[in-house]
């Protein structure tokens, strides 16, 4: 949906934006207000010495806050104003009359009609009022960024105006939305506009959701038009990182090369495992690697202090160094990354930086995306390795080569490591209401995921989908329904998940369910509104496969519900959420 104008058409904003920015962070790293947005925002604002004000509606002082928890916004905003009523809002607009009446007059039925900016693009489902309430904030933001920008004297004006939920006053509206608009002054002239207009569209009525999405979607839109307004302000793309251990050196912008042309260069390999500098991922046992917080791993060098609180001995420490696995090099300055085995009764000091183990299936969701691949990378290396000591194919002995990534055995027959396909699907009635979770018996009583299964010798995705999912729940589903969605390495122990959509053949309500005990615990149909609650839930707990992350937030009265799904980061979640903004 976009707005027909002059101006150029903003892009659409989704539930996952908003979901992604709350779940970005954690209580004991920063104030969830200080979203990447307004970091970026008030950056940008101070490194071109600028400032803005605000005027907003439905997000109820939410811009204004987010704004103001970042550190250094003194700088660049002075104030605005929550005009919540336009009707009893009249003290509240600078004192100027006028603009109150302009306000009050652009939300008159018959405004939008005299009005040459008309919404195209709008859904056949809502109401003609509705659209027409849509379009009546259209003109408001703009009116009220315009006459900010004038009154307050500033470089940029925000507009906010819109519905956040859950109950709606327009007939037939379902969920929320707003308008925004940014006023300014173009580099060189002195007359204000509007530089930037947006239409936010909500998928539900969510009312904390909705004003955390259009308050972002408010800073973004604002830097935005710092960019029209003058091309050549340098623009801040790289966020304050309040989450960053000291341990490394790596954060989000970097990426894992994995050198596989260097493996087989001895020379080469001797190099960097000499590296002062090179990282290492800590693996402790088969299932926990070392963090240093909950979003980043601990990757220590050979040149800090750590070491000594790993090994007893020397001897420990030099073996352990000799059998590292080469995981490749890190971003731009290609800076050598390791793997290391420790075994599992290996102890952390409580002098070593704050770093600790945890368990990598259930943690390692939480991890930054860069981080999540190299903790399942060390993690699948680690154990291919511990379970691969002896040649398959004569029983020899083997040495591990190519920097630890082939094993060798006496008489030259050489491996590598493999991962097994795995079918993951997310089953859906032909009407797509609703998902058909399961619970497995290793999961908690809470948890309910989608259903997976090994693939087969000589069987392709789609049969196996169809298998698995009538061997585990007795459901037919149709195959044309069958579509690829998203893959997921998943080390535990060797497998590689494909995920998949798929709906049942029953036409109308809800096929039976026939669970085989072997496999599952329970299987059951959910609603969506149900599934998405779950969601919510689950990214306000984080970690939610590791049952004592659950049983605080139980003991605390914080969470009284019966169903969760996986963390963001796990394939299965990924199914979930794309169901869910369908």
């Amino acid at each position: 949906i976009v707005i027909r104008s002059p101006l150029q058409a903003r892009a659409l904003y989704s539930l996952r934006h908003v979901k992604r920015q709350l779940s970005s962070t954690t209580d004991s790293q920063q104030s969830s207000l200080a979203t990447q947005p307004f970091q970026r925002l008030v950056e940008t604002l101070k490194s071109s010495s600028q400032t803005c004000t605000i005027i907003e509606s439905s997000c109820g002082g939410l811009i204004s806050s987010s704004l103001m928890s970042v550190p250094g916004s003194s700088r660049v905003y002075f104030g605005g104003t929550v005009a919540y009523s336009t009707k009893r809002a009249g003290k509240l607009l600078c004192g100027d009359e006028e603009l109150h009446d302009r306000l009050l007059k652009s939300t008159s039925p018959a405004a939008s009609d005299d009005d040459k900016m008309m919404i195209v693009g709008v859904e056949e489902h809502l109401s003609e009022e509705t659209k027409a309430y849509i379009q009546s904030k259209v003109k408001w933001t703009q009116e009220a960024a315009l006459s900010y920008c004038k009154h307050m004297d500033t470089d940029f004006a925000i507009a906010e105006g819109g519905a956040t939920g859950p109950t709606f006053h327009p007939e037939g509206m379902k969920a929320g939305f707003a308008v925004l608009a940014v006023a300014g002054r173009r580099s060189g002239q002195d007359d204000v506009e509007i530089l930037a207009q947006k239409l936010v569209l909500s998928t539900h009525g969510d009312r904390e959701m909705n004003m955390r999405l259009y308050a972002d979607a408010a800073a973004e839109l604002c830097v935005e038009a710092m960019n029209i307004a003058d091309p050549s302000i340098e623009m801040t793309t790289e966020q304050p990182d309040t989450n960053q251990v000291q341990s490394t050196n790596v954060t989000d912008k970097l990426y894992l090369d994995r050198s596989s042309h260097l493996r087989s260069d001895a020379e080469v390999m001797k190099e960097l495992y000499n590296r002062s500098d090179a990282q290492h991922v800590i693996v402790k046992g088969a299932s926990e690697v070392l963090f240093g917080s909950d979003d980043q791993l601990s990757l220590p060098t050979l040149e800090q202090p750590f070491w000594g609180t790993l090994f007893e001995t020397d001897d420990a420490k030099n073996e352990a160094l000799e059998n590292r696995t080469f995981l490749g090099r890190l971003g731009d300055e290609q800076t050598p990354l390791f793997a290391m085995y420790l075994p599992e009764d290996t102890n952390v000091s409580s002098d070593s930086n704050s770093s600790y183990f945890a368990n990598t299936r259930s943690r390692a969701p939480m991890l930054s995306p860069l981080h999540n691949e190299i903790a399942l990378t060390a993690t699948a290396y680690v154990n291919w390795r511990d379970s691969h000591r002896f040649c398959t194919r004569c029983g020899s002995p083997v040495e591990f080569v190519q920097g630890g990534t082939c094993a060798k055995c006496t008489s030259g027959h050489m491996a590598w490591p493999r991962q097994d396909p795995s079918i993951i699907v997310l089953v859906t009635n032909a009407e797509s209401t609703h998902a058909l979770l399961a619970r497995s018996p290793r999961h908690p009583s809470y948890l309910y995921t989608a259903l997976a299964g090994f693939v087969e010798p000589g069987e392709n995705m789609e049969t196996a989908v169809a298998r698995e999912v009538h061997e585990e729940v007795g459901v037919h589903v149709n195959h044309h329904s069958i579509n690829y969605i998203s893959s997921q390495a998943w080390p535990f122990p060797q497998s590689c998940m494909i995920g998949f959509h798929a709906k049942t053949n029953a036409a109308d309500g809800l096929a039976s369910i026939n669970i085989d005990p072997e496999e599952i615990v329970d299987a059951r149909w959910f609603e969506k509104e149900d599934v998405y609650l779950a969601a919510r839930d689950t990214d306000m707990m984080g970690a939610v496969l590791d049952r004592q992350v659950v049983e605080a937030q139980q003991a605390n009265g914080n969470w009284t519900g019966s169903l969760l799904v996986p963390s963001k980061g796990v394939l299965a979640r990924t199914l979930v959420d794309h169901w869910l903004e369908e």
